[in-house]
């Protein structure tokens, strides 16, 4: 699953304006008809129901909107760059790494909210010695990182985006040294959120022609468009986040209580990629989405196993629920007592809170409950002495069994009043 890419998105610049004059029979020396420069296209983001991965990213580095046309003699506008136009999964959170002054200064005053408006941008004009000439390039302003400052010239990256054209996704998006705006996050279906303002078309001769200036022979240049470094994180939204070591049931749990087919096998790691399903309430007044997150090895918060990829997931569900599961070979060890085994289970417990916890220590605010599965294979001493264990500890376990069914009417039950 493609869940995390970097992008270099890039909004057009403005057309510039044009200096001409009116050449025409019998109107030798015509005034000046320059027209005014186009403005420059948009990069937008767009949330889509219907798309659950960000896998059509993945391999592209930059994304480029048109830019705005030159104006046109006989007072004609130039033609307006096209927008791109991003479609991305529910979930998806935007983080800018890295972006020019001037989309700095409309995140510094609106954020997402508003465009700015060309009053509020710096105009530059450009001086010609005839007509037909073309003016210098203008510059383009300098790349800043989203560190806040108040010299803004200390957040200057003096190599620009290069900077981090280099670095994978993920080690952008854990390293902590690297600053990082988080921009809005995609919550709705045809949600949009301008992320690149196009930049906008300069005014030609005609417009600065007056008594002092019947022949101007200047115009302006195009505004610079927003360019923006960004990483766009999916994240799933669910109300229930399964949380166990690998081959704990937890892909068999979530084929049961939900309509859901995630690969189901009797190896670790059969889960590579979050699933979700939907969990209707006896009544079908309610829906519970509940997410398979692949199985968890201790050390996954230091990024082992499929590590920082899949603990974030857990971090946009309301509730978890840990599957704890002991192997069918300590089941039938008979040289491990019953008390030995529930300390199997306890440990799993406690390494899976650890992970979680140490990759966000507010996961410590969520709603949870606990369940072990196959008690079909228990002996009613040993699921009496796993009830005794978590009970002492002040936890309620649910027990049971994604083959035969036993106890997961309760299971459910239970979910379904904790949210």
């Amino acid at each position: 699953m493609i869940d995390l890419v970097k992008l270099l998105l890039l909004a057009g610049d403005g057309g510039n304006g044009r200096v001409s004059f009116r050449r025409e029979k019998y109107v030798p020396k015509g005034g000046p008809n320059g027209g005014d420069g186009g403005n420059g296209g948009s990069v937008i983001i767009r949330g889509n129901k219907n798309i659950s991965t960000l896998k059509e990213y993945a391999g592209q580095v930059y994304y480029e909107a048109e830019q705005g046309q030159l104006g046109g003699d006989k007072n004609k506008y130039g033609k307006k760059g096209a927008s791109v136009v991003l479609e991305v999964p529910i979930g998806t959170k935007i983080y800018i790494i890295a972006e020019n002054e001037i989309a700095r200064k409309r995140r510094t005053k609106y954020g997402t909210d508003k465009l700015l408006k060309w009053e509020e941008i710096t105009h530059e004009k450009y001086y010609l010695d005839a007509e037909g000439q073309r003016p210098d390039p203008r510059k383009d302003t300098e790349v800043c990182s989203v560190e806040p400052s108040v010299d803004k010239r200390d957040t200057y990256l003096e190599d620009g985006f290069d900077t981090y054209s280099d670095a994978p996704a993920n080690d952008l998006l854990i390293d902590e040294t690297v600053p990082k705006h988080e921009l809005i996050t995609i919550l709705e279906d045809g949600q949009e959120v301008v992320v690149c303002q196009g930049g906008f078309g300069g005014r030609g001769n005609d417009r600065f022609k007056g008594p002092a200036e019947t022949t101007p022979l200047l115009a302006e240049y195009g505004t610079e468009g927003e360019k923006r470094l960004v990483l766009l994180e999916l994240k799933l939204l669910a109300d229930v986040g399964l949380v166990g070591f690998p081959n704990a049931g937890k892909s068999t749990l979530l084929s049961i209580v939900t309509k859901a087919r995630p690969k189901i096998a009797n190896y670790p790691f059969t889960t590579l990629e979050p699933h979700l399903g939907v969990l209707t309430t006896k009544d079908n007044a309610r829906e519970i989405v509940i997410a398979d997150i692949p199985g968890l090895i201790e050390g996954a918060s230091e990024g082992k196993g499929l590590g920082h990829d899949f603990l974030r997931h857990i971090e946009n569900t309301k509730a978890l629920l840990y599957v704890l599961s002991l192997d069918e070979s300590l089941i039938y060890d008979t040289s491990l007592t019953d008390e030995d085994k529930v300390e199997q289970l306890w440990q799993q417990y406690k390494s899976l809170e650890k992970e979680l916890f140490s990759h966000n220590p507010e996961m410590k605010e969520k709603k949870s409950l606990v369940s072990v599965n196959k008690i079909d294979l228990y002996s009613d001493e040993l699921k009496e002495a796993i009830t005794a264990r978590f009970d002492a500890e002040g936890l309620t376990v649910h027990l049971f069994s994604g083959v035969t069914g036993i106890g997961l009417p309760e299971l459910t039950d239970a979910l379904v009043h904790e949210l």
